[in-house]
Parts: structure tokens; C-alpha cells; sequence
């Protein structure tokens, strides 16, 4: 429970800092879809309308990648709806506690693809990106 903590901490510290102004290049992927930052963003999102546009809360997050290793639809829902598609990179955890059998399906608890696949929201474009572009983007791999 700690390491989610953390990654919200790290998250808000980072978007709430002169970094990105010191480091413009700087790529980091935040892993477990961001922590609670998805959950919380409207509460960071209002401490920050006071900040000139371009930065505010929801423009630092455009500079951070974000993994999708997370165990429930909804949790993958929230994800991309708040974090848009275009910065979100596959992610599974194998091994670790997301290898575990999830009784109600019978697939391990980090078998996220078909929660993307389900999504009606996104187009297969957007699905190929966050299954596959966004990393070859991210990491620089030719296709």
C-alpha cells in the first residue's frame, strides 16, 4: 500500500515543480496507472486554477507516461478517462501479486487487455497506441 502512496506523492511533487522547466526532455513513467492521482485529479485540478493557463495541474500531468497496471476495469476506466490515451503505456505484473488467480474470472488479476479492448470510448487507433505506439514513441523504437 505504501509504494501507491509514493507514486501520488512523487506525481503531484513533479507536476508541482520546476522540473520539466529544468529537465524539458525528461520522460518518466509513473507505474499502477499513477496511484490515486486519477482518483484525486479534480481535487489537485481546483488547487491549481489559480496558476496561469499552461500550468496548471492537468498540463503537468501531459509531460508524465503513465503504465496500465491495474486490476479492475474500473480502475482502467478512470485512468483513461482522465489521463486521455496518448501518454498511457501496457503494462502487466508478472510476477508479482498481479500474477495471483482472480477466483471470479479465472485469470490472473493483472489480465488487463480486455479491459482496454472493451473500452467503446477509444478507437482502435487509441488502442494501438496504448498497447503498442505510445512505447515505441515514448522509447524511441523504430516500428
Amino acid at each position: 500500500m505504501h509504494f501507491i502512496n509514493e507514486e501520488t506523492i512523487a506525481v503531484y511533487g513533479l507536476v508541482n515543480s520546476n522540473v520539466f522547466k529544468d529537465f524539458p526532455t525528461l520522460k518518466i513513467v509513473v507505474s499502477h496507472g499513477g496511484g490515486a492521482i486519477p482518483y484525486q485529479f479534480g481535487r489537485f485540478q481546483s488547487g491549481s486554477m489559480r496558476n496561469p493557463p499552461g500550468q496548471r495541474f492537468s498540463d503537468g500531468l501531459k509531460k508524465l507516461y503513465f503504465d496500465t497496471v491495474l486490476y479492475t476495469e474500473s480502475a482502467m476506466k478512470l485512468l483513461v478517462e482522465v489521463m486521455g490515451s496518448d501518454n498511457l503505456v501496457f503494462g502487466a505484473e508478472c510476477p508479482g501479486v498481479g500474477s495471483s488467480v482472480n477466483p471470479d474470472t479465472g485469470t490472473t488479476f493483472d489480465h488487463n487487455v480486455p479491459f482496454i479492448e472493451r473500452m467503446d470510448n477509444l478507437s482502435a487507433k487509441q488502442k494501438s497506441d496504448i498497447f503498442e505506439n505510445n512505447a515505441r514513441r515514448l522509447y524511441r523504437i523504430p516500428n
